[in-house]
């Protein structure tokens, strides 16, 4: 689909949900713990987390942790999730999307300061410390697929960068002729590449790509892992050609996805899609086939 089809669907499927309101609560509640987890895990994994989504969910919903992961994956967990919170917060008090909004959540999904990897620039590893809520004290240069270094904005430019970003965002919302579609997925791709902070810049990018959605009375979409490559390459092709279409569309498609489920939620039928289903019985398939190993303990003992 091109973008006007995109934007058609989107639409007719939006007309269906408000034609459906008001919502069974628990139903409700119900299709947003869905979005939340499957938001919470994919997010996170796109940027490298090593829980799976049974473990995100386990932990999320039941407090249970698994042996052998790093403690900072499951704080990125746990920080993304209260994130959608105070997320949840915002749109409910029909809050504005400021700098201030912005550098809160940010606190919010990195927990506590820490540490991370890096390079020196005569290429000597090194560590790199983290300070939540607080716009970068350094270069954060990344290569791209084909081995490019790409340039986002300097420590000492983002200020004002980020400050052109909010005028921009706050007239266009003014004027209204955007479609939501194009304001979230456009504020998405200027904030990534400005990236404001040292780290967690992509988990924000999405964040604030839905609240701008969310405000406008759209669920939000997911980014999935499997799709990190088409995502990735999507941003470069924006930045190589400035074209935004193709980005546009592959989160137009996620958008759809998202209004899909939703309608379905909202006339009650069931929103665990058959490929979950599917991933339950592989599971329980591939145990069934596991010769039993006389005595000896297994992971799950």
């Amino acid at each position: 689909m091109d973008v006007k089809q995109l934007i058609a669907r989107i639409d007719q499927l939006k007309r269906e949900i408000d034609a459906l309101r008001p919502i069974n609560p628990e139903q409700e509640q119900h299709i947003m713990q869905k979005f939340r987890l499957e938001w919470t895990f994919h997010s996170n994994k796109l940027e490298g987390n090593t829980l799976t989504f049974g473990e995100t969910k386990a932990f999320l919903l039941h407090g249970v942790t698994a042996q052998g992961k790093p403690f900072r994956d499951y704080l990125d967990i746990k920080g993304h999730h209260q994130a959608i919170d105070q997320l949840l917060a915002i749109v409910h008090r029909q809050e504005p999307l400021t700098e201030a909004v912005i550098r809160e959540l940010h606190r919010t999904i990195l927990v506590e300061p820490h540490e991370v990897d890096a390079l020196t620039p005569d290429g000597r590893p090194t560590k790199k410390p983290i300070q939540p809520g607080q716009y970068k004290t350094s270069p954060n240069h990344a290569r791209t697929s084909t081995g490019e270094v790409h340039y986002y904005a300097t420590p000492e430019e983002t200020p004002a960068k980020m400050g052109e970003l909010m005028a921009w965002y706050r007239r266009e919302l003014a004027r209204g002729e955007l479609h939501p579609l194009i304001l979230a997925a456009t504020f998405h791709y200027q904030f990534v590449a400005i990236h404001p902070f040292d780290d967690g810049n992509g988990r924000m990018a999405r964040l604030l790509m839905n609240l701008i959605l969310m405000q406008a009375g759209y669920p939000p979409l997911i980014v999935r892992n499997e799709d990190k490559n088409a995502y990735l390459f999507a941003l470069e092709k924006a930045d190589a050609d400035n074209d935004l279409e193709p980005f546009v569309n592959l989160i137009g498609e996620s958008l759809i996805d998202s209004l899909e489920l939703y309608v379905r939620g909202a006339r009650g039928e069931p929103v665990e899609e058959l490929a979950d289903l599917d991933k339950k019985l592989s599971l329980l398939q591939k145990k069934l086939e596991t010769p039993e190993q006389g005595g000896a303990e297994t992971a799950d003992s």
